[in-house]
Protein backbone atom coordinates (compact mmCIF):
# COMPACT_ATOMS: atom_id res chain seq x y z
CA UNK A 1 0.00 0.00 0.00
CA UNK A 2 2.58 2.52 0.63
CA UNK A 3 4.22 1.79 -2.57
CA UNK A 4 1.42 2.80 -4.36
CA UNK A 5 0.58 5.61 -2.33
CA UNK A 6 4.29 7.02 -2.68
CA UNK A 7 3.51 6.38 -6.30
CA UNK A 8 0.53 8.15 -6.63
CA UNK A 9 1.85 11.00 -4.42
CA UNK A 10 4.68 11.01 -7.44
CA UNK A 11 2.57 11.25 -10.04
CA UNK A 12 0.46 13.92 -8.65
CA UNK A 13 3.53 16.40 -7.87
CA UNK A 14 4.71 15.08 -11.61
CA UNK A 15 1.20 16.31 -12.44
CA UNK A 16 1.56 19.73 -10.86
CA UNK A 17 5.07 20.30 -12.12
CA UNK A 18 3.96 19.94 -15.71
CA UNK A 19 0.39 22.76 -15.51
CA UNK A 20 3.16 25.06 -14.00
CA UNK A 21 5.73 24.21 -16.53
CA UNK A 22 2.99 25.37 -19.44
CA UNK A 23 1.54 28.45 -18.00
CA UNK A 24 3.36 30.82 -20.02
CA UNK A 25 1.09 33.43 -19.01
CA UNK A 26 1.89 33.77 -15.63
CA UNK A 27 4.40 31.18 -13.86
CA UNK A 28 7.06 31.08 -17.18
CA UNK A 29 5.98 34.60 -18.85
CA UNK A 30 8.16 35.44 -21.88
CA UNK A 31 9.02 39.27 -20.45
CA UNK A 32 8.87 39.26 -16.70
CA UNK A 33 10.52 35.65 -16.45
CA UNK A 34 12.25 34.44 -19.17
CA UNK A 35 13.17 37.89 -20.23
CA UNK A 36 12.45 37.83 -23.52
CA UNK A 37 11.21 40.95 -25.80
CA UNK A 38 12.70 43.45 -22.87
CA UNK A 39 13.92 45.78 -26.03
CA UNK A 40 10.24 47.02 -27.20
CA UNK A 41 8.63 46.44 -23.62
CA UNK A 42 10.93 48.60 -21.97
CA UNK A 43 11.32 51.41 -24.89
CA UNK A 44 8.38 51.37 -26.92
CA UNK A 45 5.61 50.67 -24.22
CA UNK A 46 5.32 53.75 -22.66
CA UNK A 47 1.41 54.09 -23.18
CA UNK A 48 -1.39 51.57 -23.32
CA UNK A 49 -1.70 51.68 -26.96
CA UNK A 50 1.93 51.46 -27.69
CA UNK A 51 1.22 47.81 -25.91
CA UNK A 52 -1.49 47.26 -27.74
CA UNK A 53 0.03 47.82 -30.94
CA UNK A 54 2.69 45.14 -30.16
CA UNK A 55 0.34 42.93 -28.51
CA UNK A 56 -1.46 42.99 -32.01
CA UNK A 57 1.69 42.27 -33.89
CA UNK A 58 3.21 40.08 -31.94
CA UNK A 59 0.80 36.76 -32.62
CA UNK A 60 1.00 38.12 -36.31
CA UNK A 61 4.32 37.09 -36.48
CA UNK A 62 5.52 34.83 -33.39
CA UNK A 63 2.55 32.05 -33.92
CA UNK A 64 2.49 31.21 -37.60
CA UNK A 65 6.60 31.79 -38.01
CA UNK A 66 6.83 28.80 -34.78
CA UNK A 67 4.33 26.99 -36.61
CA UNK A 68 5.75 26.73 -40.16
CA UNK A 69 9.34 27.07 -38.56
CA UNK A 70 8.58 23.98 -36.32
CA UNK A 71 7.99 21.84 -39.48
CA UNK A 72 11.41 22.71 -41.07
CA UNK A 73 13.67 23.09 -38.24
CA UNK A 74 14.42 18.88 -38.52
CA UNK A 75 15.88 19.57 -41.73
CA UNK A 76 17.71 22.93 -41.37
CA UNK A 77 21.31 23.17 -39.86
CA UNK A 78 21.10 25.01 -36.93
CA UNK A 79 23.65 28.04 -37.97
CA UNK A 80 20.30 28.82 -40.39
CA UNK A 81 17.89 28.58 -37.79
CA UNK A 82 17.75 32.20 -36.86
CA UNK A 83 18.02 33.60 -40.09
CA UNK A 84 14.98 31.37 -41.41
CA UNK A 85 12.53 32.06 -38.87
CA UNK A 86 13.69 36.04 -39.34
CA UNK A 87 12.67 35.56 -43.09
CA UNK A 88 9.58 33.60 -42.29
CA UNK A 89 8.93 37.08 -39.48
CA UNK A 90 9.04 39.26 -42.29
CA UNK A 91 7.11 37.81 -44.87
CA UNK A 92 4.20 38.04 -41.66
CA UNK A 93 5.13 41.53 -41.27
CA UNK A 94 3.76 42.77 -44.26
CA UNK A 95 0.16 41.66 -43.62
CA UNK A 96 0.52 42.44 -39.65
CA UNK A 97 1.63 46.22 -40.60
CA UNK A 98 -0.96 46.43 -42.95
CA UNK A 99 -3.57 45.14 -39.83
CA UNK A 100 -1.86 47.41 -37.58
CA UNK A 101 -2.08 50.26 -39.61
CA UNK A 102 -5.65 49.37 -40.28
CA UNK A 103 -6.66 49.13 -36.43
CA UNK A 104 -4.43 52.04 -34.86
CA UNK A 105 -3.48 54.20 -38.00
CA UNK A 106 -0.60 56.62 -37.92
CA UNK A 107 -0.11 56.03 -34.26
CA UNK A 108 1.81 52.84 -35.49
CA UNK A 109 4.55 55.33 -36.38
CA UNK A 110 5.07 56.33 -32.32
CA UNK A 111 7.14 52.50 -31.91
CA UNK A 112 9.48 53.46 -34.45
CA UNK A 113 12.65 50.80 -34.93
CA UNK A 114 10.95 48.95 -32.23
CA UNK A 115 8.51 47.44 -34.78
CA UNK A 116 10.50 46.16 -37.58
CA UNK A 117 12.87 44.90 -35.44
CA UNK A 118 10.66 42.86 -34.04
CA UNK A 119 11.26 39.98 -36.56
CA UNK A 120 14.85 39.67 -34.96
CA UNK A 121 13.46 40.06 -31.46
CA UNK A 122 14.32 37.25 -29.46
CA UNK A 123 10.62 36.05 -28.69
CA UNK A 124 10.28 35.10 -32.00
CA UNK A 125 13.82 33.73 -32.44
CA UNK A 126 13.79 31.75 -29.23
CA UNK A 127 12.77 28.39 -30.63
CA UNK A 128 15.84 28.43 -32.48
CA UNK A 129 18.01 27.24 -29.99
CA UNK A 130 15.71 24.06 -29.35
CA UNK A 131 16.26 21.41 -31.99
CA UNK A 132 13.28 19.01 -30.96
CA UNK A 133 10.09 19.17 -32.82
CA UNK A 134 7.38 20.39 -31.08
CA UNK A 135 3.65 18.46 -32.09
CA UNK A 136 1.48 20.48 -34.27
CA UNK A 137 -1.00 21.19 -32.04
CA UNK A 138 1.55 21.63 -29.05
CA UNK A 139 3.72 24.76 -31.42
CA UNK A 140 -0.03 26.45 -32.48
CA UNK A 141 -1.00 26.17 -28.53
CA UNK A 142 2.21 27.28 -27.07
CA UNK A 143 2.39 30.33 -30.14
CA UNK A 144 -1.27 31.49 -29.05
CA UNK A 145 -0.29 31.25 -25.06
CA UNK A 146 3.47 32.94 -25.16
CA UNK A 147 1.64 35.74 -27.43
CA UNK A 148 -1.09 36.45 -24.79
CA UNK A 149 2.07 36.21 -22.07
CA UNK A 150 3.40 38.88 -23.80
CA UNK A 151 0.53 40.93 -24.20
CA UNK A 152 0.00 40.88 -20.64
CA UNK A 153 3.54 42.50 -19.34
CA UNK A 154 3.45 44.37 -22.46
CA UNK A 155 0.43 46.21 -21.58
CA UNK A 156 0.73 45.70 -17.54
CA UNK A 157 4.04 47.84 -18.43
CA UNK A 158 2.40 50.16 -20.98
CA UNK A 159 -0.64 51.09 -18.91
CA UNK A 160 1.64 51.40 -15.40
CA UNK A 161 3.82 54.08 -17.44
CA UNK A 162 1.16 56.29 -19.08
CA UNK A 163 -0.78 56.28 -15.71
CA UNK A 164 3.05 57.48 -13.88
CA UNK A 165 4.91 58.88 -16.24
CA UNK A 166 1.58 61.29 -18.58
CA UNK A 167 -0.98 61.43 -15.87
CA UNK A 168 -3.23 59.87 -18.51
CA UNK A 169 -4.84 56.58 -19.84
CA UNK A 170 -5.63 55.36 -23.72
CA UNK A 171 -5.17 59.32 -23.96
CA UNK A 172 -7.95 60.07 -21.63
CA UNK A 173 -6.22 62.86 -18.57
CA UNK A 174 -6.30 61.74 -15.54
CA UNK A 175 -4.23 63.80 -13.51
CA UNK A 176 -3.18 66.89 -14.07
CA UNK A 177 0.22 66.48 -13.53
CA UNK A 178 2.48 63.20 -13.93
CA UNK A 179 2.99 61.48 -10.89
CA UNK A 180 6.55 60.15 -11.90
CA UNK A 181 7.44 61.75 -15.15
CA UNK A 182 10.68 59.58 -15.55
CA UNK A 183 8.79 56.40 -15.41
CA UNK A 184 8.59 57.16 -18.94
CA UNK A 185 12.31 57.40 -19.93
CA UNK A 186 14.20 54.25 -20.26
CA UNK A 187 15.76 53.97 -16.91
CA UNK A 188 11.91 54.51 -15.55
CA UNK A 189 10.71 51.48 -18.01
CA UNK A 190 13.73 48.92 -16.23
CA UNK A 191 12.19 50.42 -12.75
CA UNK A 192 9.27 49.10 -13.77
CA UNK A 193 9.81 46.15 -15.07
CA UNK A 194 11.95 44.81 -12.33
CA UNK A 195 9.11 46.01 -9.78
CA UNK A 196 6.77 44.50 -11.99
CA UNK A 197 9.45 41.29 -12.39
CA UNK A 198 9.74 41.22 -8.63
CA UNK A 199 5.64 41.60 -7.74
CA UNK A 200 5.26 38.58 -10.25
CA UNK A 201 7.98 36.05 -8.19
CA UNK A 202 6.16 37.03 -4.88
CA UNK A 203 2.79 35.71 -6.71
CA UNK A 204 4.09 32.67 -8.36
CA UNK A 205 5.76 31.22 -5.21
CA UNK A 206 1.94 31.66 -3.71
CA UNK A 207 0.50 29.90 -6.79
CA UNK A 208 3.57 27.11 -6.79
CA UNK A 209 2.79 26.62 -2.53
CA UNK A 210 -1.10 26.57 -3.29
CA UNK A 211 -0.56 24.28 -5.92
CA UNK A 212 1.48 21.51 -4.00
CA UNK A 213 -0.61 21.83 -1.20
CA UNK A 214 -3.41 20.68 -2.94
CA UNK A 215 -1.41 17.98 -4.45
CA UNK A 216 -0.43 16.87 -0.89
CA UNK A 217 -4.33 16.76 0.65
CA UNK A 218 -5.48 15.06 -2.39
CA UNK A 219 -2.51 12.02 -1.93
CA UNK A 220 -4.10 12.25 2.08
CA UNK A 221 -7.58 11.97 1.12
CA UNK A 222 -7.02 9.43 -1.12
CA UNK A 223 -5.23 7.24 1.89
Amino acid sequence: MKTKSSSKNQRLIVSTEERLRRDLIIVNNPVLVEGLALAPVIAACVTLRNAMMLSVMIPILHIPTRFFGNLLIGSIPQRLRAPLYSIMACIFYIPGYMALFRLFGVNIANLGIYLPMLVVDSIILSRTDIPQREKIGASLTNGIVTSFGFAFAAITVGAVREILGLGRIWGIEIAKRAPIPIINTAAGGFMIVAILCAVLQYFISLIKRAKYRGAKESQLLSE
